[in-house]
């Protein structure tokens, strides 16, 4: 018997057959130093169900003054920890929506146009038309030392509201990144620095408290990367990640732009539309993720583990869940293929009321080209976890193998994981034929806790 390594990525690449491990809806967890294995593959979160509101889709979500602000279709919606819903006035159009607020009031941008809203008052959404920001349009909006500042569109323009003000604005108060001639596509607010990225290049700023509007380049505030997508701007563990323009994903580092994407990232990158993408960060159980979600396809890294993963929501390809925000202790996420609020929980093993499927993909067992005899395979994970009634209370694990890299896959038999209390079980399948070079990939759909540990095989021969 041997060892075969849990995938700890998904690193599919089309030009070779070799490295066909993927791991969809679960992440790997290196375990200590004096534990039994090395890492464990765990189940992504599953989604619980928190509310459906309005039309859908979900545009935009954002926390302030204590509720959860959502964007639904062309309606802005307040919500309570118990999902008591209050609705705030309408946000035309059917893009994406960024929202950030001051001390008072929360602002709303649906390009080109801005919208105000007194967060305690039904109906109160109101747009922004002061000529000096009608002149302009803005994209996004972040806030930072008391000043709404937003991205003019098509431009390399930033501008702010007069301070602590959110309907007030001056035509002088803008800033031009200037020291590129590339159009600003994102921005983003850390640590009280303005992140303005551009097609080709990136600038910090900051606020320096100069006379008329304070913000200016910081010294060493360029460098020589540009940003794809600025819906694809996140913030995460201290640091902002988005889809650079040479289809990298990349983190600044201080003033650097530090590659975290691997080759089987980008790959998938240079078969998408870029433009489409949207990307959010959150934290959970010590694991700080960044969801980066296209119309064909969903990939996550894990800050942590510095490992990718990917996620769908089943039977798609592709993650709906688009929007996020953290409000009540809850990281709340919105379906953009629907009107449905949920939020990412531990011990749910669905997408609110539909089936979360876990897949895992093992690298290759390769016998030198030779024919090798499988005759055993075993799974070792926690057993015993069934559900009380319904689907779930006799769960099992699905597994199949390919023989020729992943091109065509034969079904073994499902195999149980033990009803609730059988802790006994294992998890095997014995007379597996022979093969020159084969991969395995195991998946499970009923909702249960998954916690898979090791795997051993037991292969033989190695003949010609």
């Amino acid at each position: 018997m041997a060892r075969l390594p849990l995938p700890v990525h998904s690193y599919t690449l089309r030009s070779t057959p070799a490295s066909p491990a993927r791991l969809v809806n679960c992440y790997a967890e290196a375990l200590p130093a004096d534990a039994k294995t090395p890492l464990t593959l765990s189940r992504v979160p599953g989604i619980a169900s928190f509310s459906t509101i309005g039309n859908g889709p979900i545009r935009g979500m954002h926390s302030a003054f204590g509720y959860l602000f959502v964007v639904t279709g062309t309606e802005l919606y307040r919500l309570d920890s118990s999902a008591s819903v209050l609705s705030m006035g309408t946000i035309p159009g059917t893009g994406w929506a960024s929202m950030d607020h001051n001390i008072d009031t929360l602002v709303i941008v649906a390009e080109p146009n801005a919208y105000t809203c007194d967060p305690t008052t039904f109906g109160s959404v109101a747009q922004i038309t002061d000529v000096d920001f009608t002149g302009r349009g803005a994209k996004y909006v972040r806030f930072v030392d008391n000043y709404l500042l937003f991205m003019e569109p098509n431009s390399g323009r930033f501008f702010g509201a007069d301070v602590g003000s959110a309907t007030s604005y001056d035509a002088l108060d803008f800033a031009t990144a200037e020291a590129a001639p590339d159009d600003l596509v994102g921005m983003e607010v850390d640590h009280r620095q303005v992140i303005l990225l551009g097609e080709e290049t990136g600038e910090i700023w900051e606020n320096t408290g100069a006379a008329g509007f304070p913000f200016e380049r910081s010294i060493n505030g360029f460098f020589e990367i540009g940003c794809s997508n600025g819906d694809t701007v996140a913030k995460m563990d201290n640091s902002v990640l988005w889809v650079a323009n040479d289809y990298t994903v990349r983190k600044l580092q201080g003033v650097t732009p530090q590659r975290i994407s691997t080759h089987a990232v980008e790959q998938f990158l240079t078969t998408v539309d870029l433009s489409t993408g949207k990307a959010y960060s959150y934290s959970q159980d010590g694991h700080f993720f960044y969801v980066l979600t296209f119309s064909t396809g969903c990939w996550v890294y894990d800050a942590t583990s510095n490992e990718w993963h990917e996620r769908s929501s089943y039977p798609h390809s592709y993650y709906t869940w688009k929007c996020h925000a953290a409000a009540h202790g809850r990281q709340y996420v919105g379906d953009f293929a629907s009107d449905a609020i949920g939020y990412f929980d531990p011990e749910t093993y669905t997408e609110v009321s539909s089936t979360q499927r876990m897949e895992w993909t093992y690298q290759p067992i390769y016998a030198e080209n030779r024919r090798a005899f499988h005759n055993r395979l075993e799974v070792v994970m926690e057993v015993g976890v069934g559900l009380t009634t319904g689907q779930g209370s006799a769960p099992e694990m699905m597994m199949a193998y390919s023989d020729d890299g992943g091109q065509t896959w034969t079904n073994l038999p499902n195999k149980s994981i033990g009803p609730i209390g059988a802790y006994g079980v294992r998890v095997a399948w014995t007379a597996l034929g022979s093969a020159r070079q084969r991969v395995y990939r195991g998946a499970i759909s009923d909702p249960v806790k998954v916690v898979i540990s090791d795997t051993v095989i037991d292969v033989t021969g190695g003949y010609i």
